[in-house]
C-alpha cells in the first residue's frame, strides 16, 4: 500500500477531530470582566484627585439616576474562570468577587470592608453573562456616609 494514502488516511480523521475541539476551547475560556467604583455627586471633580470622569457610553445608561457627575475611584479588568472567584478591591472599603458559576451566570458579590475584620458580604446576586457580553451593565449603589446626596457605585462590565 503507498505510504501517502495512509498517511493522508490517518491525518484527515485528525485534522476533523482538532476542527471539532476548537469550538470547546472556546466555551472554556475565562471570562474577562471590568470592575468599577465609581461615585455619583452633583460636584465637579475634587482638586488634587485622581478620577477620571466615567466613560460616556457607561454613563449614558445611569442618565435616568439623579447625579450630575460621576467619577471613576478605581477600576480593574481581569480574567474570571470558571468557579474560581476572582476578587478585585475597589477601594479600602469596598471589594467585589465575581464568580463564573459555569452555569451562563456571574455572580457578582459585593462586600464592605473594614481593617482588622473579615469583609462584610453587603450583596450578592447572579447576572447572565450574555448580557454582560451584549453590553448590559450590572450596577449595585448606595449613599455614601461621608457627604449627603453623594452616592457609589459598583458597575461589572464585558471587556471583551
Amino acid at each position: 500500500m503507498n505510504p501517502a494514502y495512509l498517511l493522508c488516511n490517518r491525518m484527515i480523521p485528525i485534522a476533523l477531530l482538532s476542527i471539532w475541539l476548537c469550538p470547546l476551547a472556546t466555551v472554556a475560556a475565562d471570562l474577562k470582566l471590568r470592575a468599577q467604583l465609581a461615585w455619583g455627586t452633583d460636584d465637579s471633580k475634587p482638586p488634587g484627585q485622581d478620577l477620571k470622569e466615567l466613560d460616556p457610553k457607561l454613563r449614558e445608561k445611569f442618565r435616568h439616576l439623579r447625579w450630575k457627575n460621576y467619577f471613576v475611584v478605581k477600576s480593574e479588568i481581569g480574567s474570571v474562570p470558571v468557579k474560581t472567584p476572582k476578587r478585585f478591591t475597589l477601594s479600602e472599603k469596598c471589594a467585589v468577587d465575581l464568580l463564573d458559576a459555569g452555569d451562563g451566570n456571574v455572580l457578582i458579590s459585593v462586600f464592605s470592608l473594614h481593617a482588622g475584620s473579615p469583609p462584610t458580604l453587603v450583596k450578592s446576586e447572579p447576572f447572565p453573562i450574555e448580557k454582560l457580553k451584549a453590553g448590559h451593565v450590572f450596577a449595585f449603589g448606595g449613599e455614601t456616609k461621608e457627604k449627603w446626596d453623594d452616592a457609589w457605585l459598583v458597575v461589572v462590565t464585558s471587556d471583551e
